[in-house]
């Protein structure tokens, strides 16, 4: 394993955010964190990177990384500074100026000379995500990309997924993808679904998508939009969420019982499964 993480309680400030995180990422090997927004995602990613020492985050618990893990930020915008050329930032990185042509050639850019001698405000949003790429493979072979398309249009979002993709094949880059599109994701590996800060689902992110066993689950996939859909023709999923029950999906569940409005419902392992339910 590259990267083990068990946190039983995590606190932002005095309040809990996480609760009962846990999972493996194997060397070479990808794992998606899933949910909507405020969900713990990216208070997750803060502490697997290291990144929680900025904020007033504390966890109980362990998290054992084999290696440095590098991060592909969230906001293209404001990660490279518009006053410099991609070339002083880059090579503040690594000053091995063949080394910084070969990474930019891998991550798809042909014109290698151009891009370091542009600034950022030249770029487009696929391509400051694909040079924030490129730094981050040059310090480490353990990438953790946080929400990294939400800037980025469906077509953009697509190709800078594939680079990635590509990038764990060929180059056997450990990725850790945290997200709320459960469309990018079309290629094995684990999924963590959360919600209120727990896991909800977890398994093989193929298994999952094709049959999903919760409910949230069921609703991030029937809710995500789809290239080629005609919306006219298509009613999206909804959920009825009950905060006041024990299981808040209590309403949207079929085969929920009394015990749900009253018990807290734990993780349970069904198979190579995992899923936080009574039954």
């Amino acid at each position: 394993m590259i990267c083990s993480v068990n946190i039983k309680r995590a606190y932002y400030g005095n309040r809990q955010v996480l609760e009962d995180i846990f999972f493996d990422v194997k060397e070479g090997g990808i794992l998606a964190i899933v949910g909507e927004s405020g969900a713990g995602k990216t208070t997750l990613g803060r502490l697997i990177s290291g990144l929680y020492k900025f904020y007033p985050l504390t966890y109980e618990g362990k998290i054992d990384k084999k290696v440095e893990l590098d991060v592909v930020p969230q906001n293209i915008t404001d990660s490279l500074d518009p006053v410099f050329k991609i070339k002083e930032q880059i090579l503040e990185i690594c000053n091995d100026k063949k080394k910084v042509k070969n990474v930019l050639k891998i991550v798809g850019f042909t014109n290698q000379d151009d891009v370091l001698n542009f600034y950022p405000t030249n770029l487009s949003g696929g391509m400051k995500q694909r040079v924030l790429i490129a730094m981050a493979i040059i310090r480490s072979n353990f990438i953790l990309a946080d929400e990294f398309t939400s800037a980025l249009d469906t077509v953009t979002k697509v190709k800078v997924v594939n680079l990635l993709k590509k990038l764990n094949t060929e180059r056997k880059i450990s990725l850790i993808f945290i997200t709320h599109d459960m469309e990018l994701l079309d290629f094995d590996g684990e999924i963590v679904i959360l919600y209120g800060g727990k896991i909800l689902e977890k398994g093989k992110i193929g298994e999952i998508k094709r049959d999903a066993w919760h409910p949230y689950t069921k609703f991030l996939i029937n809710s995500t939009p789809k290239l080629g859909l005609h919306y006219t023709n298509y009613k999206f999923s909804n959920i009825n969420i009950k905060n006041n029950y024990a299981c808040p999906f209590y309403n949207s569940c079929d085969i929920a019982q009394d015990l749900c409005k009253e018990s807290i419902p734990s993780l349970k392992k069904k198979g190579d499964r995992w899923i936080r339910c009574h039954f």
